[in-house]
Order: structure tokens, then C-alpha cells, then sequence
């Protein structure tokens, strides 16, 4: 099964956000980060907010942040929503509910093979939330470049 560049790019911007934490990002910020068309991040971004993914801010110091609820989603729910078509063969419905016919359809076993596949495929992923794949802390936001805040370490009041 081969993803839609259209849902990678999904995923890659709903973990730039859950990587950046707080404060907002540009879409120019997450293009520049991945190396990818900021005319197609656009298209992604609006459908991430329609679905409430994503919340927008307008104006000039606006942006994008992830919506709250947003970390506990599950990766086979993102996919779910940004892809298709999961007809792995003819057979199987498209996603209009259609199927072409097949001269083996009444003996076939493959398609149920190919089901059970497709099925722990989604459990896999389903498995996985947004927030647990940012995990440590710092480290993803490391390698795209998006600034992270150290903490500040108290002196301890203790005498040495």
C-alpha cells in the first residue's frame, strides 16, 4: 500500500505543529522545514482545519497551531481522512462503492487474505497517537529547525 503525497504531507504538517508546541508557525516555515511546496502545504492546511485539526490565526502575526485535542489522534485516523481510496484490487469497493467484477469473485480467497491485511494495517496505526511520536520532547523539533526553549535551571538554596 503506497500513501498519497497529499497525506504525507499531512502528517508531516500535524507533526511539525505537535513539534513546535507552542506559539505559531507559517505554512513558509513548515515548507522550508521539509523541503516541500508551500502551494501544496496550503490545500493540506485548509483541509486540516476544516476538520478542525489545525486552527489558523489571521492577520499579520497570524498562524498555524495545532488545535488541543489534536495530539491524541491516531495515525490511521489522519490517514483515514486524507486518503481516497484503500481498494487494494479491483475487487474491492472504491471509494464510490464501486467494483469491477472479477470471473473468480465466487472462489476467490485472495481478496480475504488482502482484507486482513488492509485491517491490521489500520490496527497498527491506530495504535499510534500524534503526541507519542514527537516523543522526547525537542528532539524532532531539533532536526526541523524550529527554535526550542531551554529551561532555566534554579540554584538550589542549599549550602555546599
Amino acid at each position: 500500500m503506497r500513501l498519497t503525497d497529499y497525506t504525507d504531507y499531512s502528517l508531516r504538517v500535524i507533526l511539525y505543529l505537535a513539534a513546535r508546541d507552542e506559539g505559531l508557525s507559517t505554512i513558509q516555515e513548515i515548507s522550508d522545514a521539509y523541503g516541500v511546496s508551500k502551494n501544496h502545504l496550503m490545500k493540506v492546511v485548509q483541509q486540516l482545519g476544516e476538520l478542525g485539526w489545525v486552527e489558523t490565526v489571521r492577520g499579520r502575526n497570524g498562524g498555524l497551531r495545532l488545535a488541543p485535542t489534536s495530539r491524541a489522534l491516531t495515525v490511521g485516523e489522519i490517514i483515514r481522512a486524507t486518503e481516497t481510496d484503500f481498494a487494494l484490487v479491483g475487487c474491492f469497493p472504491d471509494s464510490k462503492g464501486e467494483r469491477r467484477g472479477c470471473v473468480i469473485d465466487p472462489q476467490c480467497r485472495l481478496k480475504q487474505v488482502l482484507e486482513a491485511a488492509r485491517s491490521a494495517f489500520f490496527a497498527e496505526l491506530d495504535r499510534h497517537t500524534v503526541a507519542e511520536l514527537v516523543e522526547p520532547p525537542g528532539k524532532l523539533a531539533a532536526l526541523l529547525g524550529i527554535p526550542v526553549a531551554v529551561p532555566l535551571v534554579q540554584a538550589s538554596a542549599d549550602p555546599v
